[in-house]
């Protein structure tokens, strides 16, 4: 199935609605008549499967473009089989009964999607709504009651989720241009809907409800894409193990790992949030306002203590609360009330009048510094509401500027913020709502200037790699630890202490005289994950003498504390100088999103702090720059007190390296660099284990 081809969903000239229409709210009934009801354009044929009448017999199934299929589940394989033989390319699958049932049901499903491949049918379901398209006038769906026409569309495989949205967007005057229920998501997933929106020009907002995810890795490679471009809003249930479990028993859907996701959709610029009402929030400001081009908010208020609260709000926040030019207060003091504040916050007073409400909104929004205006608005004696509304309605828009109005209260107001949605300014609550609005708009505007990740790892001999990876599942060798790794290390170039096995004392004193002391010791054990949890690091010894007693300290330590470990020495290892700052960095591969890359610091510092930044591969440069920016503790083991600024670059460049690394070799299941030691100079391996995954021909 290509994607081009889901325009055959949204825009078909024909169309069968397949099933039973003998009781009066049957589905394929409910489908007629709500494809009726919307004014669809294009010729509609009911296929009564159950009249006993061969469908093939009947004389105006030619041309048809899209077929929905209403029937019992195990009489939808006779049905798509018919739909193949008809030219039909497309398929929506209202039946449940499938997946999401188990059983059997799990085996009818991978027989329609086997079909689908080999009948090279676009299929939506099954156990899905179905479409509507307002360009269009379809409504091939069960939902009779939809919002109006705008610029927004969106998708669910959850049933109950679609009617929830699109009622919530009728009640508040937002519109919508595409909506897709994907149901158990056979065929077509959400990866397949993003790409097929992207390119769609009704839509400039993409809002969307997830379940699991079916290609994770796909999905994120083409948000990244289409992010730039335009926003994706994403509520994501199954964050949890509840969530999850929850999700499997909802639709048979498997899930990935709360970070995966999470990572996922960061790194590919989707607008992640919690709760509904927080997408309903961003999806009216995303809906009708440009992007911001900075940080700075004026707020205007009739209340100071409303405006106090907004500006607390602020706290935490990317926005700013600039001085207002002086030519904006000297215009403010003109055509306000003589006791109206003119510095930002603008208190207008509540004996402002409706046009005066305008003209501070107006006045705020023309200043060059200005990027964002938030207008609060707290009802009282004598605030004429409908003719504020008004004004504010026929405010002539100022380009490029964001604007947002929060009128405070509930049942009192409801019209007049029904109003102000339909006429395009985005209408709150309560304060910190339209701010946290305002801060994903600045967030995303920032976003949209990011690079595309790109290949940066060109000092690499993939052949060599290559080779030795074959050598190492060749002989069934897949758990390497330490200096194992270092033919790997030096395919890719990277940097690391010279290191030798020494199996006794006197080879560690021979092997330190020829590396040049000081040295390190560390234990060699397979079966020793974390040599430091059993004292197995001694580090800084100067003497051969230093050398042969940390030798037999190191051996007898670890033989006393773990005798069931096989210890088949120590490493020796030469001390990088100065002091350097240790961090680690894994990879290991989610089953849903593929190589996840995770930084954070090492040793005990890592117990203490339990602060680490992930992303998945490919890195891009901002990628690598920004893993090591959001470690908090990292900043302060930049400026310790006697050491040499860091070399990031150098820092950088071993985590690109990591993540080429990973995308070269799929055997690769996990990879960890700790400590990896970083000063003045460069940046080091330190350490290193790697497990293998053979890989199936």
């Amino acid at each position: 199935m290509r994607d081009d081809y889901l325009h055959a969903l949204f825009s078909p000239q024909t169309i069968a609605v397949v099933g039973s229409f003998d009781n009066a709210g049957a589905s394929a009934r409910v489908v007629l008549s709500n494809l009726e009801g919307w004014g669809y354009q294009g010729r509609i044929v009911p296929v009564n499967w159950t009249s006993g009448q061969d469908p093939r017999t009947l004389d105006d199934l030619k041309g048809i473009d899209l077929a929905v299929v209403c029937l019992a589940p195990e009489f939808v394989p006779e049905a798509l089989e018919w739909i193949a033989d008809m030219g039909i390319k497309a398929v929506i699958i209202i039946s449940a009964g499938f997946r999401e049932i188990g059983g059997q049901g799990y085996y009818l499903e991978e027989s329609i999607i086997q079909l689908a491949e080999r009948r090279n049918l676009t299929l939506l379901g099954p156990n899905c709504l179905g479409v509507a398209s307002w360009a269009d006038h379809l409504n091939a769906s069960l939902i009779s009651r939809l919002p109006s026409q705008g610029n927004i569309a969106f998708f669910s495989p959850s049933g109950s989720m679609c009617n929830a949205i699109l009622d919530w967007a009728a009640s508040e005057e937002i519109g919508f241009s595409k909506f897709a229920s994907l149901g158990n998501r056979a065929v077509i997933d959400e990866a397949s809907m993003l790409q097929f929106l992207a390119e769609d020009p009704q839509t400039s907002v993409i809002i969307g409800y997830l379940e699991g995810m079916n290609n994770g890795r796909r999905f994120a490679r083409i948000s990244q894409t289409i992010t730039h471009e335009k926003p994706v809003i994403m509520l994501q249930a199954g964050m949890t193990e509840h969530g999850q479990k929850a999700i499997s028993s909802h639709v048979g859907a498997l899930t990935g790992s709360e970070r995966a996701y999470q990572t996922a959709l960061k790194q590919a610029g989707i607008i992640q949030v919690d709760n509904l009402s927080t997408l309903f929030d961003l999806a009216r400001m995303f809906g009708t306002q440009s992007l911001p081009k900075g940080p700075n908010l004026a707020i205007v208020t009739n209340s100071g203590g409303a405006g106090i609260l907004a500006a607390d709000g602020m706290a935490g926040t990317s926005l700013i609360l600039p001085r207002l030019g002086r030519d904006t207060a000297a215009r403010l003091a003109d055509v306000l009330p003589r006791h109206a504040q003119t510095s930002n916050l603008v208190d207008i007073g509540m004996e402002a009048t409706p046009v005066q409400y305008a003209q501070a909104l107006d006045t705020v929004l023309h200043d060059r510094q200005i990027q964002m205006a938030l207008l609060v608005i707290a009802p009282g004696l004598g605030v004429d509401l409908p003719a504020i509304v008004r004004e504010l309605a026929a405010l002539p828009r100022a380009e490029g500027k964001t604007v947002a109005v929060c009128l405070i209260g509930q049942e009192g107001v409801v019209e007049e913020k029904r109003f102000l949605q339909r006429h395009g300014l985005p209408c709150y609550s309560n304060p910190k709502a339209a701010l946290a609005s305002f801060e994903a708009m600045f967030r995303y505007a920032g976003w949209k200037t990011k690079s595309y990740p790109v290949e940066v790892c060109y000092r690499r001999d993939k052949a060599k790699a290559e080779r030795f990876l074959k050598d190492c599942l060749d002989v069934g060798k897949t758990e390497l630890f330490g200096f194992e790794v270092q033919p790997l290390l030096m395919a890719y170039e990277l940097g690391f202490p010279r290191t030798e096995l020494a199996r006794t004392s006197k080879s560690a004193v021979k092997i330190a005289k020829r590396l040049a002391c000081p040295v390190a010791l560390k234990i060699a054990s397979p079966h020793i994950e974390y040599k430091s949890d059993v004292g197995g690091v001694e580090v800084n010894l100067q003497t051969s003498e230093e050398v042969r007693l940390g030798f037999m300290k190191l051996t007898s330590r670890v033989q006393r504390l773990r005798s069931e470990a096989f210890v088949s020495g120590c490493l020796v290892q030469e001390m990088i100088l100065g002091k350097p700052a240790e961090v680690c960095i894994r990879v290991q591969r989610d089953p849903k999103f593929g190589p996840l890359i995770r930084f954070g610091l090492s040793g005990s510092q890592a117990d203490i702090f339990r602060e680490y930044s992930m992303r998945l591969a490919p890195l891009s440069l901002d990628d690598a720059a920004g893993m090591m920016r959001e470690l908090k503790v990292f900043s302060l083991l930049k400026r310790e007190r006697g050491r040499e600024a860091l070399d990031l670059r150098a820092l950088e460049d071993v985590l690109l390296t990591l993540s080429q690394m990973t995308l070269d070799f799929p055997e690769i299941y996990t990879l960890e660099f700790d400590p990896v030691l970083v000063t003045s100079r460069g940046a080091w391996v330190a350490g290193a284990r790697m497990s293998l995954l053979p890989q199936s021909e």
